[in-house]
Parts: structure tokens; C-alpha cells; sequence
């Protein structure tokens, strides 16, 4: 695979295919993850390089690399990370003949709600709903982020390490590894909070703001920290910086108020993070803003702040596990 830098490319054309679908709950929206994904690209090696050019040939034909060039493999590494965002409204995939088994694959112990369409399109892998801000014990379901990613990097190692590879499905694999990463650094898919409502506001998708940059001037926190990585790029730009997917990146990541130390970022203790992101969504989150209110300046700021350090743990952890599962 040749290296040359990477252009912006496909990257904002993807951001208007995904948001010209319909508009489900994402975890970070397209921006920020594949903001992650492209600060992960520049921690990986040579070889979960060559390797993930391998995997991605063998998936999506829409989520392919264009050549063996550098710059197409990370256009398309950055894609694959909005691939289980795709699925929600995408329903002419490669992987469509296999979801309602993945989607049931945690669903032994326990149904699905069947209001909240649990059951649909693995809705309940992109999120870990620690309860916050409430006394009533609120046990989690066995459908949730923290087995999803797990089920999902033990499968893109173990089948690494087979002598007659399944690309096919390793790359299913791949998608949700990268996406539940990025998921796991955005606060509000680590909690729920429970201080307004008694079945808990889903989290903050329940949670009304006034926002205005809405055409009816409603939206919901959960949307609003959503669009955090895209915000902070937006202020960053206000500052003269460039926007361009890869220079932040690099701007990024060589910021030392916002690099992690090398054992924060080689921490790969899921449920470590879980607990981290419910923490930051009851102390901050959910500490600066009111009911049915517009975000304050000052609040915007500490979301910016947050999204960026969030941005760069996520993309270093994120590198971290691939380079562990697919070296030989």
C-alpha cells in the first residue's frame, strides 16, 4: 500500500449522505467519528494498515477503498466508522440478511422492548445506560454497548488468527469496533438520568433544550452533544484553524493539554470508560444546562473542550485495540 497524504475527498460528501437520511439517535454524528477514526489512523502501524485495507475490500461495496493508496484506505477507514449509523435508515446493505441475528444475539435472558423498537437494527448496541441522578435501582440490559464491543473485538481477533479468513465478516466487525469506540467517548451513551423522569431520559434523548439552530428552535441534549466534535472543529475554524479532517488531527493530538498519558490511552478496560462517561455526563452534562433552556457561551466552550479531549482518547484507543488484534 503506497502512503501519501490524505485528502478531504469523500469525507464531507458522506457527511451530507448521512444527513440527508432520516434522523435517528446517533452517538456522535458523522463528523465527530470520523473525526476518531482519522486521529486513530494516525496511531496505527504499517501492518493494521495493510491489514484493515484487506478487511475493508471485502465489505460494503460502498464502504470500499478506491485503490491501495494511503489516502483512499483512510477515506475509507473514516466511513466504516459510520457504518452502523448507515444501517438504521440504509436498508439495502451487504450485512441486511444478518442483522435480525445479531440484533437478537443478546436478547437471550431478556425480551426486547418492543415500544422502544429494541428489537430493530441493533439499536441497543450503541449505548450503555448507567443510571445517574436517581435512587430507584435500574438494572442494565444485557443488550448494550459494553458486550457489543466486546463481542465485536474478539471477533476481529479471532478470526485474524484463523487460517482461512472471513473478510466479509470481519469486516462487519471492524464497523462496529470503530463506531462503539467513538460511542463510548460521548458522555450521554453512558448514562441515563433519572432526576425528571422515572423510566430515565434515554440518555438526554429525553432531556428537551431550546436550541437554535433548529428550524422549530426544540432539539435535545442527547443531539446537542451529538454534534460536540463538529461544534469544536466550528470554533476552531472561528480562530483561523483549519477544518480540514486530518490537519485536526494532527492539531489535535499533538496538543498536550489534550493528549492522554500512554497508560490512559492503552487503557482498553470497556467498562472502565462507561463509568468515566457517566461521571463526565452527571458532573458536566448534565450540571450546566436546564429543561427546555438554551446552552449558555460558557457551556458551549466546556462542551468544545471536552469533545476535543474526548476526540483524542477515543482516536488513540481506538488505534490501541486494532493494533492489538490485528497484528500476527
Amino acid at each position: 500500500m503506497g502512503f501519501k497524504p490524505a485528502p478531504y475527498r469523500l469525507f464531507w460528501a458522506m457527511v451530507a449522505i448521512l444527513f440527508g437520511l432520516a434522523r435517528p439517535a446517533f452517538a456522535w454524528d458523522a463528523v465527530g467519528h470520523m473525526q476518531i477514526a482519522d486521529i486513530a489512523w494516525s496511531k496505527l502501524s504499517r501492518q493494521t494498515k495493510r491489514e484493515i485495507n484487506a478487511i475493508l475490500r471485502s465489505g460494503d461495496p460502498r464502504f470500499r477503498p478506491n485503490s491501495d493508496a494511503e489516502e483512499d484506505v483512510r477515506d475509507a477507514f473514516r466511513r466504516a466508522a459510520t457504518y452502523p449509523d448507515v444501517i438504521k435508515s440504509d436498508r439495502n446493505t451487504l450485512y441486511e440478511p444478518i442483522i435480525p441475528e445479531m440484533n437478537s444475539r443478546f436478547f437471550k435472558a431478556s425480551p426486547p422492548d418492543l415500544n422502544d423498537n429494541e428489537s430493530l437494527l441493533c439499536k441497543t448496541w450503541h449505548y450503555y445506560d448507567t443510571p445517574i441522578r436517581g435512587s430507584a435501582p435500574h438494572p442494565i440490559r444485557d443488550s448494550n454497548a459494553l458486550n457489543a464491543l466486546d463481542l465485536a473485538r474478539h471477533e476481529l481477533r479471532r478470526l485474524e488468527r484463523t487460517s482461512h479468513i472471513d473478510r466479509k465478516m470481519q469486516c462487519w466487525w471492524l464497523y462496529w469496533t470503530e463506531h462503539l469506540v467513538g460511542d463510548l467517548h460521548q458522555p450521554l451513551h453512558c448514562a441515563s438520568s433519572y432526576e425528571f423522569l422515572p423510566n430515565g431520559d434515554a440518555g438526554g434523548n429525553l432531556f428537551p433544550i431550546a436550541d437554535p439552530g433548529r428550524p422549530e428552535g426544540k432539539g435535545r441534549l442527547h443531539g446537542f452533544w451529538d454534534a460536540g466534535i463538529g461544534s469544536a472543529i466550528g470554533i476552531d475554524r472561528t480562530q483561523g484553524l483549519s477544518p480540514n479532517v486530518e490537519e485536526v488531527s494532527r492539531r489535535w493530538s499533538a496538543d498536550p493539554k489534550l493528549r492522554p498519558s500512554r497508560k490512559v490511552a492503552a487503557g482498553l478496560h470497556v467498562a472502565e470508560w462507561i463509568r468515566d462517561g457517566a461521571r463526565r455526563a452527571d458532573s458536566l452534562v448534565y450540571s450546566g444546562i436546564q429543561r427546555n433552556s438554551s446552552a449558555s457561551a460558557e457551556y458551549v466552550q466546556q462542551q468544545a473542550t471536552l469533545s476535543r479531549k474526548m476526540a483524542v482518547l477515543a482516536g488513540f484507543r481506538l488505534a490501541a485495540m486494532l493494533n492489538s488484534a490485528l497484528s500476527r
